[in-house]
């Protein structure tokens, strides 16, 4: 009780010493109300000057604040655009390298496309000769006549149409420059200034990347398209001429012209494409008198034959292995082929007798291949076979066993087609021409100057030069008379099944530039004849136009040079001055 006494009494004297000082400050200061209204009016007007002064640095950080900001935000603007630009470079080089690629695998795949082959489907194909039709009567024209498009599209027009549907890089979006107000301002400016200069400089950089590389690309398709121009006039060019071929025989193989039966049946079976990996060599040839097309026809090879039985599907090891044909039925496969390739192109020459001009058929089979019993390539011919046309047409070829068929019809080959052991054919495509005269031996020495020669002796000349050059493969070569030639001098007689068959042969003893006018002649003979090459020999030269004519023609020319050579190579010493000629035939 006296503590709580004592704590009150405390309190108290505490309370009233506090309101004694408050009332002393009071006295105080209304004795002083001066001086002291001075000191507060003093430390009023300083704290006024603190709280100004700090409002004005706040101010300024502000300001600067707001100017780190912004150029903060020109840096982060200037850095999207700068992305920008080189991600719309990257985009449109990438596109521009896509479309290289695409033209390149749409090469790839053109190429592809032409040579696929599937060998289950092509020994299928085969197997299937005879069973249906291989060529029907009433598109036989339109089977020789070239009507086909070229397939290859230019990859410089390609490359064009595909380069306008690329977007052009977008031009930066420029920061807008005022006028400068003061120092930060002018600092901010500049600041612009130097980012649009530097997007300035890296969108330029940009364009002119992306220009290059179009320009390169331009020029890369450009001299593609120059390419694909000259392939595709060639294929025009060619197409024309082998359509003008085809109407001239036409006409003339309606008209039972001896020559065009032999030339239109050739065509035919050459258009017949049994296998793109056989290789093919055909010739004809026909008699009026009896009424014999001889057909001469280079048969594939074993080695040539599709292999592959299946395809097995391998579990374990999640492909696909080519299972072969044993040898065995293989070469049983081989045979029957051959002899259905031979029925089928017989009964093609019959069904497309339009003209009624056959009444038999020969057909020489030929080979070019490796014989067994030897371990040598042999050329020689394996089978032989004459037909007549009533008995052919009343054999159902859909349903017969094409050996037995071969056989019954007196064909002749051995028992093993395969083995490509050599028979004698039944008939062969003849030599004999009633244009034919005596061969001479003409005697020339190096004093002989070839191009002041009669004329006669020197087309004799020609023949027995050309019968050496031939006689090395069994080669034949005749005079023609001169006065019933029709354009011809001389014709040869290659047997080689695959580049041989008839040459005409033209000589000429000029002192003059050979014209183009001699070159046409020699085509225009070479169709006549039905002869598969020409060559124009002379003791002169030849003029642009006519080596111009001659390309890609089956026409070889041989100037003054190239007889001397010739006439070397077979131990013969002559010499051709022109100028001496002129003199010694004037």
């Amino acid at each position: 009780m006296a503590r709580r006494n004592d704590k009150a009494t405390g309190l108290l004297i505490l309370v009233g010493l506090v309101l004694f000082i408050i009332v002393k400050l009071f006295e105080f200061v209304v004795d002083n109300i001066v001086v002291v209204g001075s000191i507060f009016g003093v430390v009023l007007g300083i704290f006024a000057i603190v709280k100004f002064i700090e409002l004005q640095d706040s101010k300024k950080q502000k300001e600067l604040n707001i100017h780190k900001a912004i150029l903060k935000g020109l840096n982060e603007k200037h850095k999207r655009q700068k992305d920008k630009i080189e991600n719309d470079k990257e985009k449109i080089l990438n596109s521009l390298q896509q479309i290289e690629n695409d033209l390149s695998s749409l090469e790839k795949e053109s190429e592809t496309l032409n040579n696929f082959y599937d060998p289950i489907k092509a020994i299928s194909k085969l197997q299937n000769i005879l069973k249906t039709s291989t060529i029907s009567q009433n598109v036989i024209w339109d089977l020789l006549y070239d009507r086909k498009e070229y397939k290859s599209v230019n990859p410089n027009k390609l490359f064009q149409e595909k380069v306008k549907l690329i977007e052009t890089i977008e031009q930066p979006q420029y920061f807008q420059v005022f006028e400068k107000r003061d120092k930060l301002s002018e600092e901010i400016e500049h600041k612009k200034n130097e980012l649009n200069q530097s997007l300035e400089s890296v969108y330029n950089i940009a364009r002119d990347c992306i220009d290059d590389r179009i320009s390169e690309l331009e020029v890369k398709y450009a001299e593609k398209g120059e390419i694909w121009n000259l392939k595709h006039k060639k294929f025009i060019e060619k197409q024309k001429q082998t359509n003008t071929e085809i109407d001239l025989l036409k006409a003339e193989y309606k008209e039972n012209n001896e020559n065009s039966i032999a030339e239109y049946h050739q065509r035919i079976l050459q258009e017949i494409v049994y296998d793109q990996n056989f290789q093919k060599s055909i010739s004809a040839d026909y008699n009026q008198e009896n009424s014999i097309l001889v057909i001469e026809y280079l048969l594939p090879t074993i080695e040539q034959f599709p292999k592959t039985k299946e395809f097995r599907y391998i579990k374990t090891r999640n492909e696909y292995k080519e299972i072969k044909f044993p040898e065995r039925e293989l070469d049983k496969i081989y045979s029957d082929v051959i002899y259905r390739i031979v029925l089928d192109l017989i009964n093609i020459a019959f069904e497309n007798d339009i003209t009624n001009a056959l009444e038999s058929v020969v057909f020489n089979g030929w080979s070019n291949g490796i014989n067994k019993a030897t371990g040598l390539r042999v050329k020689a011919c394996i089978l032989s076979v004459v037909c007549n046309k009533n008995e052919f047409k009343k054999i159902n070829l859909s349903e017969v066993d094409p050996k037995e068929c071969f056989k019954s019809l007196k064909g002749i080959s051995a028992s093993k087609i395969s083995n490509l052991t050599p028979i004698q054919p039944i008939i062969t495509i003849s030599n004999d021409d009633s244009r034919f005269v005596s061969s001479q031996e003409i005697g020339i020495d190096s004093s002989t100057n070839l191009a002041s020669m009669h004329w006669e002796d020197f087309e004799h000349l020609i023949r027995e030069i050309f019968e050496k050059e031939f006689s090395t493969n069994g080669g034949e070569v005749k005079v023609t008379q001169s006065s019933r030639d029709g354009g011809v001098d001389a014709i040869a007689f290659d047997p080689d099944p695959i580049r041989g068959g008839k040459i005409v042969i033209q000589a000429k003893r000029y002192t003059n530039i050979v014209g183009v006018s001699a070159v046409r002649d020699l085509y225009g003979t070479v169709m006549n004849e039905g002869a598969t090459k020409g060559i124009l020999v002379t003791t002169s030269d030849y003029g642009s136009d006519s080596f111009n004519f001659a390309k890609d023609k089956p026409i070889t020319l041989l100037n003054g040079g190239n007889l001397l050579y010739l006439l070397e190579k077979h131990g013969y010493n002559a010499r051709i001055n022109i100028k001496e000629a002129r003199d010694q035939l004037k």
